[in-house]
Parts: structure tokens; C-alpha cells; sequence
């Protein structure tokens, strides 16, 4: 069966239900909400020699790009089956916090030119095919400024734009929502079409591919902190993608309830989506009482990972039953816990870091 995402006002239907119908949490309804978690690398390869090592797999000393995407795709039905509805996973993935590499790590399933690259398009049809298998929403990203900066200017980014929306599109996959630029931001260095004032003509550009009068809902994501997207910016998404990162739970709270007070807010509501936040359970939980989306990101901080490249679930530390309380009392047992939301933290040099990570999210509907 096809899964099929669709917004009706501030709602997400996945084949025409809400989402969590009839679940609420404190009172706080979640119907309609899609929790997700960014997975950016997902699709992650890293075509300089120089770096491509830093992924190699301990039980097979290879970097295997393939494998990962395998990886990933099979765990996603234990991740719907706890609750998670929604991915984010990057044509130019993410961060990598490790300082010998990032500024020199290549990942991009775009050329210079803004071209596609089969590799990455192959991946990544294998992950909309699971998703859409599992019934979860796959939350594309085209850009990522570190390696979009390696384009060939604003009209290699319009064209990847174009040909990324296109071949989206022409999938037939319904379970795709477009978050087209992470991070919008005047960064130090890129192509000026990635900045606030500029990105609200990228979503034109996308909403102006069809097919059979079918387009792709689409957006772009706001850097963490307060800011918040500009006007032309907000009137052209179909939802909003405020991140949440640097913020505490009030500091959310008060960036959510800023945006739904625009004035094209109030004109227009449409969904919030915090696709990119923190491990933090307070930030969650503040976002849903402000009926908005949250997304789970752990960007390594404090934490220990072994294998990296481990997209399955793994055993709640000693808070466990603390985080496992379902809306109504009631527990429900083996509770997800997204450990790895970018496997690429930290090279095996790390081994110091603290063994805890601080927190994890628990996501998941009754039984």
C-alpha cells in the first residue's frame, strides 16, 4: 500500500487519517503531528580518498556506502512501529564533527554543475521504497551549506533544484516532503541563493515542477536560535521548518509561539516542523504543547559510539522507565531509542568522550 502525506490547515495526513489519531499527551493532542528524526546520512558517501577511510566498517576495514543505505532502510519499520513517522535524510547529509575532516570530507549527490548523481539517486529510491513500505514520511534535503559551497554558483543550485524536484517527483513516491536549503543562513561562503532573503525563490522553483497537477510540498529550515524565516520566505513553504538547536524547552517554546504570531501566520497556518533540535525530552515536549512537530538530533556531543554506522535500536540506560511512560500511565515495553540520528560523530580517536550520551528520544504510539 502506498503512504501518502498530505496537509490539511496546521495537520499532517498520512492516506487521509491524522497522524496519532485520538492520541493526546497531557491533554495536548498529537493528532496531526509528525515526529521525526534527521538521519541525514542516510545516503552518506565521501568520494575524497583522503577522508574516505574515517567510515571504514570495524568488521571490514571498508567504507561501504551501500551497506549503510541497507542498514538504514531495514530499521526503519521498528522505527514506525514505536512511533516515528518521519526522516530526514540529506543529498549533501550533514555535519560530520570531526575536525580533520570536515572541512575537507565530499558528500553531495549533486556535481559541481548541479547535475544528479546515479549513485545517491539509487540510494536514495531505496529509502523512499522503505519508508514508503513502512508508511513513514521521507523529509528531503537538498542542501547542506559545506558542501554546497562547492557549487558552481546560484544557477547550479536553481538547477539541482530543478532536476532533485523532478526526479522526486517523477518516483511517484507520495511520502516525500522537500526541506530544499538546512539552515538558511548567510554563511561565510556559497552560493547566495542558500541565504534568508533568497531562498523563498528556490521554493518557487521547486512548487513550479508538476506532474499530472501533482507538485511536492516544500519548505526550508531555519538555522537553531530564534531567527525566523522572512515574510516572502514564509508565505511561499507549505510548512514551517523552525530548528531548534542552541535553545532550551522556554526558548523553543518562545521561538514556535513568535512564528504562529506572524502575520502571515495568523492569515495562513500551516504545520510546524522542528526537523533538527536536540536529544533534550523537554524540547519535545514543549513543541508539542505548542502543537507544533518535533525532530530528535544528536550531533555527538558527550557521547560514545562504537559503530557509527549502527542505525538499529539499542537498550534504555538506567532512565529508561522514566522516558517510557506512555500518555495515559500505561508503559509499553522496548521503546525506541534513536542512538544514531548522524552515525558520523566521532572518530575511534574520541574514545574518550564520556560512554552516556545525555538523552534519548522516546517515541511511540499505544500498542
Amino acid at each position: 500500500m502506498a503512504t501518502i502525506v498530505e496537509i490539511d490547515g496546521i495537520k499532517f495526513l498520512i492516506n487521509g487519517r491524522p497522524t496519532y489519531e485520538g492520541i493526546t499527551w497531557r491533554g495536548h493532542p498529537m493528532d496531526g503531528l509528525l515526529l521525526s528524526s534527521r538521519m541525514v546520512q542516510a545516503i552518506y558517501d565521501d568520494t575524497n580518498p583522503g577522508t574516505r577511510t574515517s567510515w571504514a566498517y570495524p568488521d571490514s576495514g571498508q567504507w561501504d556506502p551501500e551497506r549503510n543505505t541497507d542498514d538504514f532502510c531495514a530499521a526503519l519499520p521498528l522505527y514506525c512501529r514505536h512511533g516515528l513517522l518521519a526522516v530526514t535524510v540529506g543529498l549533501q547529509g550533514g555535519a560530520v564533527f570531526t575536525d580533520r575532516v570536515y572541512k575537507n570530507y565530499v558528500n553531495s549527490a549533486f556535481t559541481p554543475q548541479g547535475e544528479l548523481v546515479d549513485a545517491y539517486q539509487r540510494r536514495m529510491q531505496r529509502v523512499l521504497a522503505a519508508a514508503n513500505a513502512a508508511g513513514m514520511v521521507v523529509i528531503v534535503n537538498y542542501f547542506y551549506w559545506r558542501q554546497a559551497a562547492r557549487m558552481e554558483g546560484n544557477r547550479a543550485i536553481e538547477r539541482a533544484t530543478l532536476n532533485a524536484t523532478q526526479w522526486l517527483l517523477d518516483t511517484g513516491y507520495r511520502n516525500i516532503l522537500l526541506d530544499i536549503v538546512n539552515d538558511a543562513n548567510t554563511w561565510p561562503e556559497g552560493p547566495t541563493l542558500l541565504q534568508p532573503n533568497n531562498v523563498h525563490h528556490l521554493i518557487e522553483v521547486a512548487n513550479s515542477v508538476t506532474s499530472r497537477g501533482r507538485r511536492l510540498l516544500a519548505s526550508v529550515s531555519t538555522i537553531g536560535g530564534p531567527t525566523l524565516p522572512t515574510p516572502a520566505w514564509q508565505a511561499a513553504e507549505d510548512f514551517h521548518l523552525p530548528h531548534g538547536n542552541g535553545l532550551d524547552a522556554t526558548q523553543l517554546a518562545q521561538k514556535l509561539h513568535a512564528l504562529k504570531h506572524t502575520d502571515i501566520y495568523r492569515r495562513h497556518p500551516k504545520p510546524i516542523v522542528v526537523n533538527e533540535d536536540s536529544i533534550f525530552i523537554n524540547n519535545l515536549e514543549a513543541a508539542v504543547v505548542e502543537g507544533c512537530s518535533w525532530g530528535f538530533y544528536c550531533q555527538g556531543y558527550g557521547s560514545h559510539y562504537r559503530d557509527r554506522m549502527d542505525w538499529t535500536t539499542h537498550a534504555r540506560e538506567d532512565t529508561y522507565e522514566a522516558l517510557s511512560a506512555l500518555p495515559d500511565g500505561a508503559r509499553q515495553p522496548g521503546a525506541l531509542i534513536l542512538k544514531t540520528s548522524v552515525p558520523f560523530l566521532t572518530s575511534r580517536r574520541n574514545d574518550r568522550l564520556t560512554r552516556r550520551c545525555l538523552a534519548d528520544a522516546v517515541l511511540k504510539t499505544p500498542a
